[in-house]
């Protein structure tokens, strides 16, 4: 990251309040120079960013090094990669000194080697939300309009973290699925912003959502899966009505995404009926449990094949011409959705 980090440090640093930030860098074991890119801005910047240097231990263990350290109101994550709109930092910073709220959430840009997604909580025309308004999380959670969160739009209160204890998994990837998750079973308030702060970037070699880099990752979703269900249930007892029925849509989405990984977007020549015989009796239960329906449909609304039933039914994938087939069906009705819906 030691090429990319300057583009993300120059859009804090730069900021009009960058005197009311605490910018703690963690660098987790890295072994090119971006421990001695990150120094050099803490020695630049002595008021305002601060260096962590630790042995590797992946992305959840960064974070579990900077939260007990952290002396803002309000802790926002940042991989090294992305960066924030300066311009629109300063905003949200004003923003921040006027609430109170446990969880602030912002737009995001999605930026591709093709084209930039700007993703709202707001969309297809309907703004349900007073930007800058604290409603009660519950009221968000049971209006049906909010499904799930994304850690680039979150921002939580440092306190609220403390209070909670909150701990990422450490040693693998893709626990930012944690971060938009425990926090949520204990925030009462929540705030939206009309700021569009985090530029995630996905046009880079190796990024960890990058399809063949997912396909070869989906034991770490696994396993970060295994840490929320833990997690779930040794806390369910404490959330209300509401938000247990929010969390439980949550977790049958998060289900959902993995099965989809091997059923229809793994190549057929990476795919082992084993290890989603094995994925699949190891959540089953939990489903059945609690009584969670996971069921996985194309994108497209158009083609209505069930594909987890098929595979109790014959353990085997649809076979190939119809998920040809449904691939095409999906990109012509993406295609229609953003010439509909999307500016």
């Amino acid at each position: 990251m030691a090429a990319l980090l300057p583009r993300c440090l120059d859009s804090l640093v730069s900021a009009k309040h960058a005197e009311l930030l605490d910018v703690l860098v963690v660098n987790d074991g890295s072994k090119d120079n971006s421990l001695e890119v990150a120094q050099g801005y803490a020695w630049k910047y002595p008021t305002i960013v601060r260096v962590i240097n630790k042995p590797n231990g992946n992305y959840g263990s960064t974070i579990n090094a900077a939260l007990p350290v952290a002396e803002g109101l309000y802790v926002k994550v940042l991989d090294s990669d992305d960066w924030f709109d300066t311009s629109v930092l300063d905003a949200f910073v004003e923003a921040a000194e006027r609430t109170e709220a446990d969880m602030l959430v912002t737009h995001f840009s999605q930026i591709g080697a093709k084209e930039t997604e700007v993703i709202r909580y707001n969309t297809m025309g309907r703004e349900p939300y007073e930007y800058g308004k604290v409603y009660a999380l519950d009221d968000v959670l049971q209006d049906g309009y909010i499904r799930f969160f994304l850690m680039h739009a979150l921002s939580y209160r440092t306190e609220l973290l403390r209070q909670i204890g909150y701990k990422q998994t450490e040693g693998v990837s893709y626990t930012d699925t944690e971060w938009a998750c425990y926090p949520t079973f204990y925030a009462k308030t929540i705030c939206f912003l009309d700021l569009n702060l985090y530029q995630y970037n996905l046009d880079r070699e190796g990024q960890t959502m990058a399809p063949e880099v997912l396909m070869r990752s989906v034991r770490q979703l696994q396993t970060v899966t295994d840490a929320m269900l833990a997690y779930y249930e040794a806390h369910a007892k404490d959330l209300s009505e509401i938000r247990g029925k929010w969390m439980a849509q949550y977790f049958v989405n998060r289900l959902r995404i993995l099965y989809k990984i091997y059923l229809l977007d793994m190549p057929r020549a990476d795919f082992n009926a084993s290890d989603l015989e094995q994925m699949d009796g190891k959540y089953a239960p939990v489903c059945e449990r609690y009584g969670w329906k996971v069921r996985l449909y194309p994108e497209n609304k158009i083609l209505r094949t069930e594909y987890i039933h098929y595979w109790h039914k014959h353990h085997k994938r649809w076979p190939e011409w119809y998920e040809r087939l449904n691939h095409v069906v999906d990109v012509v009705v993406k295609w229609m959705y953003v010439k509909l819906f999307r500016k």
